[in-house]
C-alpha cells in the first residue's frame, strides 16, 4: 500500500468511525483487530498522558494514535519517542550476569508512519534497514498522531505489537529527572534525583556495553545496598493510583542469606514478587545511558539514581558515595531535605 492509498484509508476510515473499532481516551490502551469487521479499518486512540503503552492484539487494519499530553501553561509544542517492543525486557534487579539482551528479536507486525500535512512520512518499518527500536519525532502546531498499519497476516499465529511512548515538552524551565542530560548533576538535581527515582541503590559497576538496538550504552551494576527499587508489575485489587506505590528494601548486598525488610508507603496492596539474597549470589542492576554520553566504567561506589524510561532504567544522577554522604551530612544538619536521604 503505497502512501497515498493510505493517507486516503485514513480519511475513509474516520469516515466510517464507527466501524472502526473501541476508542481509547488514557495513557495505554489495549485493543485487538478481531473486533475491527474491516481490513481496511482505521481504530482512532487519544493518548492524553507523558508516558504510556500500546498493545495491540492480532494487529488488522490500523490505529491512528493522537497525543495529547500535559504542557506548561504556553507551550503547545513537544517530543514524542516510541520505543517497539520487539524481545522482552530483562528484569530491573538480578543475580546472573548472563541475565540480559538475550532473547531473540521478534518482527514488529507493523509499520509506523508519522502524520504530516498531506502525507504519512515513515518512522518505523521491520525492513527499514535500522536496527533501533526507538524513534522520535516532534509535534507540528501543537498536533502529534502516528498511523500505525498492521502488516498482512501471515497464518492464524498469534501477533501482538506492542510499544511505549513519552511525550515531553520541548523547553525544560526547571530540572527533569526523566531527561537529564549528560553533566554531572548539582546538590539540589541529586536531592531531587534521590526523592523521585524508581532506583537508588549503591553500587559498584562491573560491566558497560553499547545497546545498538537502544541507542544507548548499558551500565551494570552490582548493589552493594539497595535503598528504594519501584515494583512496576504490582498489581491490585485497589484503584489504579496504587501502582505508583514503592518498596523499599534496606539491603546490604554480601554473600549470606538477608531477608529484606520491605516498607510499605501508602496503602495496603499484595506484591507478587521479593528482592532477595541468598548464599554466593549478588544482585544486580542494569542502566541506559545516551551514548552521546559516552559512559564508561569507572572505579569505587557509587549511588546510583536511575528512572525508568519506555520500559528501562535509566540513569540519573550516579555521584560517588563519599560525595553523596556528605551532601546528606549537609542537609541533615540544616534540615532542608526534601525527603528522608539516606546512603
Amino acid at each position: 500500500m503505497g502512501y497515498e492509498s493510505v493517507f486516503l484509508s485514513i480519511v475513509l476510515g474516520l469516515i466510517c468511525l464507527a466501524e472502526a473499532g473501541m476508542i481509547g481516551d488514557q495513557c495505554d490502551w489495549t485493543g485487538s483487530g478481531l473486533s475491527s469487521s474491516d481490513e481496511r479499518g482505521v481504530t482512532p486512540v487519544y493518548l492524553r498522558c507523558r508516558e504510556g503503552s500500546v498493545s495491540w492484539l492480532y494487529p488488522r487494519g490500523a490505529l491512528r494514535l493522537l497525543f495529547k499530553p500535559p504542557l506548561p501553561t504556553g507551550e503547545k509544542d513537544f517530543k514524542v519517542c516510541v520505543r517497539v517492543i520487539r524481545r522482552p525486557d530483562p528484569p530491573d534487579l538480578f543475580y546472573s550476569l548472563n541475565q540480559n539482551n538475550t532473547e531473540v528479536a521478534e518482527r514488529f507486525p507493523a509499520r509506523i508512519f508519522v502524520e504530516g500535512v498531506r502525507r504519512l512520512v515513515p518512522l518505523y518499518a521491520p525492513d527499514d534497514g535500522d536496527v533501533r527500536e526507538l524513534r522520535c519525532f516532534r509535534s507540528r502546531h501543537g498536533q502529534a498522531a502516528l498511523y500505525v498499519e498492521a502488516e498482512p497476516e501471515e497464518g492464524p499465529r498469534r501477533r501482538v505489537a506492542t510499544f511505549r511512548y513519552e511525550a515531553r515538552s520541548l523547553e525544560r524551565r526547571h530540572y527533569d529527572p526523566a531527561a537529564a542530560d549528560c553533566r554531572p548533576c548539582s546538590e539540589a538535581e541529586l536531592e531531587l534525583a534521590f526523592c523521585t527515582s524508581d532506583l537508588v541503590s549503591r553500587a559498584v559497576m562491573v560491566g558497560s556495553e553499547r545497546v545498538s538496538f537502544l541507542d544507548s550504552t548499558q551500565l551494570t551494576w552490582r548493589l552493594t545496598k539497595l535503598v528504594r527499587a519501584t515494583a512496576p508489575d504490582i498489581r491490585t485489587d485497589a484503584q489504579t493510583d496504587d501502582l505508583n506505590d514503592y518498596y523499599r528494601y534496606d539491603i546490604d548486598n554480601v554473600e549470606n542469606s538477608i531477608e529484606p525488610t520491605r516498607t510499605r508507603t501508602r496503602r495496603r496492596a499484595r506484591t507478587r514478587g521479593r528482592v532477595r539474597t541468598s548464599a554466593h549470589t549478588h544482585t544486580h542492576a542494569h542502566t541506559q545511558v545516551p551514548d552521546a554520553c559516552g559512559a564508561a566504567t569507572g572505579e569505587g561506589e557509587f549511588v546510583v539514581m536511575a528512572r525508568r524510561r519506555l520500559g528501562r532504567l535509566t540513569l540519573v544522577c550516579a555521584p560517588r558515595l563519599e560525595q553523596w554522604m556528605k551532601l546528606v551530612r549537609d542537609r541533615r544538619k540544616d534540615g532542608t531535605s526534601h525527603c528522608s536521604l539516606k546512603y
